[in-house]
């Protein structure tokens, strides 16, 4: 049984995340910045209160000192982490407490910051999570191999794909030969608007190109803050009401985020999620990826995004 100290240890440890980016961000509008700088912001807010583990013998000024050191130094393990889960592909160089950004990085890593340090509700922000599903399932489907192939089906949907909920699933069904079309008495059929929680499907053709058992991957996709309260939206049971059958082999589900996850946090996700995709992993995914899989017309996307949080920040 998980106790109330492990909780609260991996809350912690997700906060110095967030701390982490801001700290990026700045490196990433301005060039170079402090560490400190995405400890401060926290500071004014005046949310570092709970963290107490350490100062509870201090008063005062010495307190805030306390808590201000320690959020400091867990926010430069945190960067530090991800300079070794990144090698080459962390866009950032740290060097005595300073963060700089490389010029001649790569956008992928950048454009994930940004979702994470924006509105996304609001004018061209709206943009960025739409985006970010294309590209994740992009990522996902080079990850399982050239035999994978995506569909993108998250709302709002490309027009190929189909507006309705209908047109969509009987599009993967064309593609792949399974997921048969047959609503129960009650669903609204056709005129269902939504995604079902399914923002991409990733299939793997068989060997013998025979459409029967073939691995599906179903993945959902979640750029906002409230990321962890969004594990069970893509559910195979409220899938199923829509098809019979939905597959012959059970799909696996899958999960992407543009936010990092500390190691704790990743193995509860994963638990509750299925495979599990947060900025290091998709980062690393297309590193490692040829420059054909996300394609030109994606690159500039980003790269245009990127310039506009940036500018309104």
């Amino acid at each position: 049984m998980t106790n109330r100290s492990d909780y609260r240890r991996r809350h912690e440890a997700q906060r110095f995340v967030v701390d982490a980016d801001r700290a990026e961000f700045y490196a990433l509008r301005d060039g170079v910045t402090e560490i400190d700088s995405g400890v401060y912001a926290e500071q004014v807010a005046g949310t570092l209160e709970d963290l107490d583990d350490n100062v509870h013998d201090a008063e005062g000024w010495q307190r805030d000192d306390l808590r201000y050191d320690t959020a400091v130094g867990r926010t430069c393990e945190e960067i530090e982490r991800r300079v070794q889960i990144l090698g080459d592909a962390y866009p950032f160089k740290l060097t005595e407490g300073t963060l700089s950004h490389s010029n001649d990085a790569s956008s992928i890593y950048e454009f994930f910051l940004v979702i994470c340090n924006s509105k996304l509700v609001s004018g061209v922000h709206v943009k960025l999570p739409r985006l970010f599903e294309r590209i994740a399932a992009k990522l996902v489907a080079d990850y399982f191999g050239e035999h994978a192939q995506d569909i993108h089906t998250g709302w709002p949907r490309d027009a190929e794909t189909g507006k309705s909920f209908k047109e969509a699933m009987q599009h993967v069904s064309e593609l792949t030969g399974e997921w048969k079309w047959r609503p129960e008495d009650e669903l609204p059929g056709e005129q269902h608007q939504g995604d079902g929680g399914c923002d991409f499907v990733i299939w793997l053709r068989t060997p013998d190109r025979r459409r029967i058992g073939q691995l599906f991957v179903l993945g959902q996709c979640a750029c906002g803050n409230d990321w962890k309260n969004k594990y069970h939206d893509l559910n195979l049971r409220r899938l199923q009401k829509w098809f019979n059958p939905l597959a012959v082999v059970d799909p696996v589900r899958s999960f992407a985020t543009p936010h990092h996850v500390t190691d704790d946090v990743l193995r509860e996700a994963s638990r509750e999620a299925g495979l599990f995709f947060d900025r290091a992993r998709l980062t690393m995914a297309a590193f490692q990826a040829s420059d054909a899989v996300i394609g030109d017309e994606m690159k500039k996307g980003m790269k245009d995004l990127i310039a506009l949080v940036l500018r309104d920040s």
